[in-house]
């Protein structure tokens, strides 16, 4: 469908989970290339000449915005937006050793290549960032560039026997009211049962009777909303299910817990779910304390 045929808000949507699920793929790609060449610490590791394999201005912006929200960015990669990681996977050596392989059908010229065509997005992923208009040119340009990389990126992990067992939507972002943001990857998270994130002993995190809790799960956004279901649960009180990437509640003296445990399920529309009944499942605790 043309896109000039479609309204503003569909064209920044669908852009927008375009970037964000290329951005996605690259974060694995680098993050895998560089721990299999220099250990989890690739962000501080050194090269044989003493110069640092990231280098200086990007780690240290890098290194800034993770002691700034390091539940937000667990990885060292996680705090790298795509600006960030083009200079990364374009750098000349870092390209040749570690990303030509998984590239190069889709970048056949080479670094060069990559950086050029990658650089178009940087705009366009700002202003889709902060709400700024996007041309249908750039939006065209977003759509085809990204869906082409991740499809180029999925091929290759298939190639090398890295493809997921498992293709299902999975939740990437968990947000709440209180300020948290955790991003989930395989670093904190169980790859065949759910992932917990725990709030419960966290002094600043306590909830009170009568507080007020919201709840935003994202998922992986190269599966299309209509290809899934989020629901929210609440493990240890009885209570109504609801959908949506939302939960909001009042909690009332029944939520009163040492471990009030909301639960988060993403379900697909396959005949079959990775977990059983679902394909993913997040448990998110908190400590609500009784009325004063």
């Amino acid at each position: 469908m043309p896109l000039y045929t479609i309204s503003e808000a569909q064209i920044r949507d669908g852009c927008k989970r375009a970037i964000e699920g290329l951005e996605l793929w690259l974060r694995r790609l680098i993050d895998t290339k560089l721990t299999e060449a220099y250990g989890q610490d690739y962000l501080d590791a050194q090269k044989a000449d003493g110069n640092r394999v990231i280098n200086s201005s990007l780690h240290r912006a890098l290194s800034e915005r993770r002691s700034q929200e390091p539940a937000r960015f667990v990885r060292p990669i996680d705090a790298a937006f795509l600006a960030d990681q083009i200079k990364i996977i374009c750098n000349p050596t870092l390209y040749r050793d570690l990303f030509a392989d998984a590239l190069s059908d889709i970048f056949p010229q080479g670094n060069d290549s990559a950086r050029t065509f990658l650089s178009r997005l940087v705009t366009p992923r700002n202003a889709l960032s902060h709400a700024n208009p996007v041309s249908v040119h750039d939006a065209y340009r977003v759509l085809c560039y990204s869906m082409d990389v991740v499809e180029g990126l999925k091929t290759y992990y298939a190639r090398v026997n890295m493809a997921s067992l498992y293709n299902v939507p999975t939740v990437v972002r968990i947000l709440d009211s209180l300020g948290h943001v955790v991003y989930l990857s395989s670093s904190n998270r169980n790859p065949d049962g759910p992932a917990i994130v725990d709030y419960s002993r966290d002094k600043n995190s306590y909830l009170r009777c009568g507080d007020s809790i919201s709840i935003t799960a994202e998922v992986d956004p190269t599966f299309r909303p209509d290809q899934y279901e989020i629901e929210w649960l609440i493990a240890n009180v009885g209570g109504s299910r609801t959908t949506g990437e939302r939960l909001h509640m009042v909690l009332s003296d029944l939520y009163v817990s040492t471990r009030f445990c909301v639960v988060c399920r993403v379900i697909s529309n396959q005949n079959w779910h990775k977990l059983g009944s679902c394909d993913d499942q997040i448990d998110i605790a908190y400590k609500v304390l009784p009325p004063i």
